[in-house]
């Protein structure tokens, strides 16, 4: 088992490259939609929406489908929700999205590698 540390240098580090627009990213937004939806209780997400360079049509983009998760709380999506998507091998780990340690905040599940896909919980 990686440490958080390393989990979260593998994905800083990841080297992604453009690519052109696959009009198969809005299926594998679909689909991961759903499996979340399947596997979360219902009553703790708000939405799930497709964000990002990838939800735009015609656009070149990383090949990652970002998804952000409006969840009931950020402490239920690392009390309830992280060990449900972790038991499935996502890694899950906080980030501030500035700097080292200043709001705002948001979660971030990676999917497990082969996957393309990123999850916010905000």
């Amino acid at each position: 088992m990686n440490t958080l540390h390393e989990r979260v240098e593998r994905t800083v580090r990841e080297d992604v490259g453009i690519v052109p627009y696959d009009s198969r990213w809005p299926d594998l937004f679909r689909r991961e939609a759903e499996h979340l939806r399947s596997c979360i209780p219902t009553a703790l997400i708000r939405r799930i929406e497709h964000f990002g360079s990838t939800a735009v049509p015609g656009l070149a983009a990383k090949p990652i489908v970002d998804m952000l998760v409006q969840v009931t709380s950020l402490r239920v999506a690392r009390t309830e929700i992280a060990p449900v998507l972790e038991a499935q091998g996502y890694d899950y780990f906080w980030r501030p999205s500035f700097g080292d340690d200043v709001p705002p905040a948001f979660r971030r599940c990676q999917v497990p590698a082969g996957s393309r896909a990123a999850i916010r919980c905000a």
